[in-house]
């Protein structure tokens, strides 16, 4: 009579050796392992004598975190991202609410998809915050024209000395009060002065435009030179068509 197929003989169960000294005595994971033995011919967990070592990369346990460490920048809680969303709101509802969010939604819905099968991303052209400055380019009036109209009027009276002229206004007040703050006499000391100031109002300013309201100007006025040369260049165009002067 032969045993069963999944019955055990003396010298293939794995308490077999009857002396000790089994393959358990040598595992290198015997200290955390909870089948343990003296007694084991093979292992019990994965049937070789001796068990293989253990891996060699061993996952090293994350560090304690501490509860005074300033969170990553990602997780940090930004006051300008959410006064940014409230002025976004606002403008829209000054704008009247409802069609920013259709315009997105027709845009959005044209290309799902690029040309090669890629989810298109419209969330980084935040169309509808573009859509509110060019309304605000295009509609507010900032004295007698728009900021539009002012681009245009500008390019078409001064062509190239539009963008030349601010840059040379404001290169002839800042190269004197640089050069003089190297003075010595009281001249230098009021040079030094003003220095400190505008590099004070600079810094604020540029830090102002890098937070998350920043593009309350910058946007804006990107869009008002873009629309501003747009308008330019089609009154150059039909002024040329039609013979106007």
């Amino acid at each position: 009579m032969t045993d069963a197929p999944h019955s055990f003989t003396k010298t293939s169960w794995p308490l077999g050796a009857p002396d000790g000294g089994g393959c358990c005595t040598g595992c290198p994971i015997r200290e955390g392992c909870a089948l343990a033995a003296d007694t084991y011919v093979s292992c019990p967990i994965t049937g070789s004598t001796p068990p293989p070592a253990p891996p060699a990369h061993i996952p090293t346990p994350a560090p304690a975190v501490d509860a005074y460490e300033e969170a990553p920048a990602e997780r940090r809680f930004d006051v300008t991202a959410v006064a940014s969303r409230g002025v976004e709101a606002a403008i829209s509802g000054a704008f009247g609410f409802g069609w920013t969010d259709l315009a997105t939604a027709v845009i959005e819905r044209s290309a799902r998809f690029d040309s090669d099968g890629n989810p298109v991303d419209w969330d980084r052209l935040q169309i509808k915050r573009n859509l509110l400055c060019i309304a605000l380019a295009t509609a507010v009036p900032i004295g007698d024209h728009t900021a539009t109209v002012w681009v245009a009027d500008a390019l078409r009276t001064y062509g190239i000395r539009a963008a030349l002229m601010p840059a040379g206004a404001a290169l002839a007040i800042v190269g004197p009060v640089f050069l003089g703050k190297h003075a010595s006499n009281a001249f230098g000391a009021l040079c030094k002065g003003l220095w400190g100031i505008a590099a004070f109002t600079s810094k604020a300013l540029w830090r102002f435009l890098a937070s998350g309201l920043g593009w309350i100007v910058t946007r804006p006025a990107i869009w008002a030179v873009i629309c501003g040369l747009a308008t330019a260049t089609w009154r150059f165009v039909v002024y040329r068509l039609t013979g106007a002067v």
